[in-house]
């Protein structure tokens, strides 16, 4: 680490639980990572959204595993039609690769409905029922789409599968249905924009054992680099907003994150105890 980067370093490690690294966005990927570590990131989760960007990310955590980078692997319900409403036979091998912590991204969009609603509703299902065999965590992503993303969850699981909501954008109803369930919500840059008044208020409520921080990289680059590509080292300055909206030390924040992070995902604490 260089002696500006350390200096600025007082927290014992940050989780990005998630952000897309793919070789299309980040040429320069080994600088991406270092500036990562630099900022105290100790644990980077990469989710895939179709095959080639899933084989990307588990590619991306064997080669990196060292510097705590994860791969979760699935299909986007912007690329369910390309994959026939299915978990494709390739995900689902993929999956099972010990630095696939997750699978996901799967979910449901109805903001840009970029594949039929009916194709993304059975290929959401997939996912979920994959997970449950498996025994791992889903990555959901959720958009204008929170009644029927509830309401199949709860059809498919019975309380029995567990993941997180990624960037949550619903209601506080939405909230409170989630977490009955046992899943975790997770936010990233949208709480340090300005007109979030709304965001920020429900973050501040829910229970501190439940909630994840990320980038989504490289969408959704958080202030003070709002409107540029968004990478896992800006996770900084969600921390530090998080910590402040909440009353609490960026230390203390981290270290919560951690816990949740490692409990949900199964790979250890961000301190240094891995698998």
């Amino acid at each position: 680490m260089n002696k500006k980067a350390d200096s600025q370093i007082v927290v014992i490690g940050l989780a990005d639980t998630h952000c897309h690294l793919f070789s299309d966005d980040y040429p320069d990927m080994r600088e991406v990572i270092d500036r990562a570590a630099d900022a105290g990131v100790t644990r980077m989760l990469v989710a895939g959204c179709d095959i080639r960007t899933s084989i990307e990310s588990v590619e991306l955590a064997e080669r990196y595993s060292s510097l705590g980078v994860y791969a979760a692997v699935g299909v986007h319900p912007h690329e369910a039609a390309n994959a026939s409403g299915r978990l494709p036979d390739e995900i689902r091998e993929m999956a099972q690769r010990s630095r696939v912590v997750a699978v996901g991204e799967t979910g449901l969009d109805y903001y840009y409905d970029h594949s039929p609603r009916d194709q993304q509703r059975s290929c959401f299902r997939d996912h979920i029922r994959y997970a449950l065999e498996i025994g791992k965590p889903l990555i959901i992503h959720g958009r204008d789409s929170y009644d029927d993303l509830r309401s199949i969850l709860r059809e498919e699981t019975g309380g029995a599968a567990k993941g997180v909501v990624h960037c949550f954008s619903g209601t506080g109803e939405d909230a409170a249905d989630l977490l009955d369930m046992g899943f975790f919500l997770s936010f990233g840059g949208p709480l340090t924009f300005k007109k979030s008044d709304s965001l920020r208020d429900l973050f501040r409520t829910l229970p501190e054992d439940r909630i994840l921080l990320e980038t989504d990289s490289p969408w959704l680059a958080p202030h003070p680099f709002r409107g540029k590509r968004n990478e896992p080292s800006y996770v900084r300055p969600v921390y530090e907003r998080a910590a402040e909206i909440r009353g609490l030390t960026l230390e203390g924040l981290a270290v919560s994150m951690s816990n949740n992070a490692a409990l949900l995902f199964g790979w250890g604490d961000a301190t240094g105890g891995a698998r």
